[in-house]
């Protein structure tokens, strides 16, 4: 007969399900606090600058192909594009954006000052929406900012559990920061398809800035998700053309790819995709404004 064993990944589900009901004072309490002593967010002019991040990229869980028994009987398609032009993302190239940042924190020394290690994963915080299609599957949401904290792995999964108290407390405290922030021309049209999609939480949370974990985006940072989005227009512009799709775009499997893809397809992600172009200077410092 087997063992009958409990999965530590559990207990902390099972605390936030069954325990911490059972008391009302912490109940509110305790999942609000994680959220804010553990989460880490973009600054908010990374918001009003670029308001969707990768904008050209989904997440596809079945990029990564499948195995059996060591072999592998559906082939890896990480990095390629899929029917609509969009580059099939494992969250591997979401996880690393703000590899290079550093976090600031006034209110919590253990964080301020470092730079993420191990045991980090990129969340979306809203994961149902108002589509029948997952947050990450669609371009408006994988990487709006909004959307994206980075979260201790243990924490995460609790966030992962639709209508758990963690994701709504990242809910509430996400629409308090960045939903009434100003923004202009076409920030302000790509965040506001952005937000249609996205029921409002019930009870959305102010918080004043200094009482949150913050990365501190640089202007290299901001230069280089720029390029990158410039690269992706650039080879549908070629294409356009009849150029061939330069060698500096990067992963070779979207290059590759790219050219088979219709071309009314393509025309209308160049048309998305230009969109997000930031209005004004590039090379805007960003800066990290703090109550």
């Amino acid at each position: 007969m087997p063992r009958n064993e409990i999965k530590g990944d559990d207990l902390l589900y099972r605390f936030f399900n069954e325990v911490l009901p059972s008391e009302p004072e912490l109940f509110e309490k305790i999942p609000r606090l994680l959220v804010i002593s553990m989460a880490v967010w973009f600054p908010k002019s990374v918001y009003q600058r670029m308001p969707v991040l990768l904008p050209w990229v989904l997440r596809d869980t079945t990029c990564r192909g499948k195995k059996s028994k060591g072999k592998r009987i559906i082939p890896d398609q990480w990095g390629a594009p899929n029917e609509d032009g969009y580059l099939r993302d494992d969250n591997s190239l979401v996880k690393g954006v703000p590899k290079s940042l550093g976090i600031t924190s006034e209110s919590y020394s253990f964080v301020n000052g470092r730079h993420l290690g191990t045991e980090f994963v990129a969340a979306h915080i809203w994961r149902e929406n108002n589509t029948r299609t997952l947050a990450s599957r669609l371009p408006q949401l994988n990487t709006f900012v909004p959307n994206l904290v980075w979260l201790p792995s243990q924490v995460a999964k609790l966030s992962d559990r639709e209508g758990s108290h963690v994701q709504t407390a990242l809910k509430e405290v996400s629409w308090g920061i960045y939903h009434d922030l100003p923004l202009t021309g076409s920030a302000k049209t790509v965040a506001d398809q952005s937000w249609s999609l996205l029921p409002k939480p019930v009870a959305p949370r102010n918080v004043l800035e200094n009482e949150l974990n913050w990365f501190v985006a640089t202007n290299q940072f901001m230069k280089t998700r720029l390029s990158k989005l410039d690269a992706v227009i650039d080879a549908l512009e070629k294409l356009k053309a009849g150029q061939k799709v330069p060698q500096k775009l990067q992963p070779s499997r979207f290059r590759d790819g790219l050219p088979s893809v219709p071309l009314r397809t393509r025309e209308k992600l160049l048309s998305d995709l230009r969109l997000h172009i930031p209005q004004g200077d590039s090379s805007h410092e960003i800066s990290i404004q703090v109550d």
